[in-house]
């Protein structure tokens, strides 16, 4: 019996690519980056090999350890730099998988803001890529999106942060709790802010409303794109308050802080 059921099993795999081939023979899969058109080479997601490739990805070097911010002298080394030194934030660890630059600005951009939710599968290659590299992908317990408000939930219909972390979840094996920390203040944007008034605006803006499925729990946050790292490390805080033991943090993409 197991038997059969295991090669049941093992012939979805085949069964679905079979299906993802004839899809593509009906409805061709056009690369997501406006100025490619090629057809996608790629057997999941919507951005041809090439452009994949030539992402923005982060340059060697290195960062810090905690906040992942890069140093412009390229070390072999991690390190943890002053302000986190200083000031350690709520979390532990960080990493981005890429630079918010062209082309993936405007791929996020059309993921965050026009329901570009089928670029989720592109995405969560790129963050398994990075957890991969920088974090212990095996220790990690769940995974967490960061919350929108009901507010800013039901303008956008969806929430991009949970897209990325259901996506990462799979690809890891692992839950993705959307229910256990949630956003109880609705806050002006990021973006039209400077660094010390993100940390304003984000106090007091998250709560941890299940502990229990945090405490002792090793979490992976995830959102789309960083800056100051204010976002994470307000979401952060009501975890550690509700006792996980150890939170790290991935992101798509990192801004620099001018942006």
């Amino acid at each position: 019996m197991r038997d059969g059921i295991g090669n049941g099993r093992d012939a979805l795999p085949r069964v679905r690519a079979i299906l993802s081939g004839l899809a593509d023979v009906v409805w061709p899969r056009t690369c997501a980056v406006e100025a490619c058109g090629r057809p996608v080479d790629r057997p999941r997601g919507h951005i041809c090999s090439a452009c994949f490739a030539a992402l923005p990805f982060h340059e060697p070097g290195g960062a810090c350890r905690i906040c992942g911010m890069p140093v412009p002298a390229k070390t072999p080394h991690v390190f943890v730099c002053e302000a986190c030194a200083a000031n350690p934030p709520p979390y532990e660890r960080t990493c981005s998988a890429v630079d918010y630059a062209a082309p993936l600005d405007m791929l996020v951009q059309a993921f965050k803001y026009n329901r570009a939710s089928w670029l989720a599968e592109d995405f969560a290659e790129l963050l398994d890529g990075a957890v991969r590299a920088h974090l212990d992908r095996a220790a990690v317990d769940a995974v967490f999106p960061v919350p929108l408000h009901p507010n800013r939930l039901r303008k956008r219909g969806y929430n991009q942060a949970a897209l990325l972390a259901r996506a990462l979840a799979r690809r890891l094996n692992r839950r993705c709790d959307e229910r256990s920390l949630v956003r109880i203040r609705d806050t002006p944007k990021q973006s039209l802010l400077g660094a010390d008034e993100r940390r304003q605006n984000l106090k007091g803006a998250f709560a941890a409303v299940r502990p229990q499925f945090v405490r002792g729990r090793v979490v992976l946050l995830v959102d789309d794109v960083t800056t100051t790292g204010s976002t994470l490390a307000a979401a952060a805080e009501p975890l550690r308050a509700a006792g996980a033991a150890h939170i790290w943090c991935a992101t798509l993409a990192r801004a620099p802080h001018d942006s």
